[in-house]
């Protein structure tokens, strides 16, 4: 039975003040808020900070993209969006299919699972691009054409790529935090 649909008892729904469905509400809530800031970060590249530097020099791309890569590798902040986005919306699955909540639980782990894909392609695709960025050097030293024909369209077609997944998978926590209330 899902406790999130019985319309019989208040006390099985998602406002019966137990501490275990506060903790489903929280976890899920800071998940879904988690993952809002990064896919709104990624939104942000994909719409306004790569079609900019599409139409820079290619000395400028370099050094935004250098100068940028070491912000964020540097932000605490964007780490624990990035992980908490993660953890929390892990623990709040995990609790949901404990208590019974199975059409929210198979929102939230399908969001889960999005939000790894848009990990993923991070890791796999993003990480060397942005290390072979950050790493090649003093933009006044080197062939920044080079460097630019090399990681430009792989680091934005990948980057549209996480960009989509982690949308929808926002989209995906949202109807579970919406499955929550009814």
């Amino acid at each position: 039975m899902d406790i999130y649909r019985n319309p019989q008892s208040h006390q099985a729904g998602p406002n019966n003040g137990s501490g275990s469905d506060r903790m489903v509400g929280l976890t899920l809530g800071v998940g879904t808020v988690c993952l809002g800031m990064i896919a709104g970060m990624f939104f942000d590249w994909a719409t306004s900070i790569m079609p900019s530097l599409a139409d820079a020099d290619d000395r400028t791309y370099v050094v935004v993209m250098q100068k940028t890569i070491t912000t964020i590798n540097s932000s605490p902040l964007f780490l624990l969006s990035l992980m908490g986005a993660f953890v929390f919306t892990g623990v709040a699955a995990i609790l949901q299919n404990r208590l019974g909540a199975k059409a929210a639980f198979r929102w939230t782990l399908a969001g889960l699972a999005l939000y790894v894909v848009a990990i993923l392609i991070t890791m796999g695709v993003h990480f060397p691009l942005n290390d072979t960025l950050e790493k090649a050097g003093d933009p006044d030293a080197i062939d920044v054409a080079a460097l630019r024909a090399e990681t430009e369209d792989p680091w934005v077609a990948a980057h549209l790529a996480r960009t989509a997944a982690s949308v929808l998978g926002l989209a995906f926590l949202c109807r579970a935090l919406w499955l929550r209330r009814r």
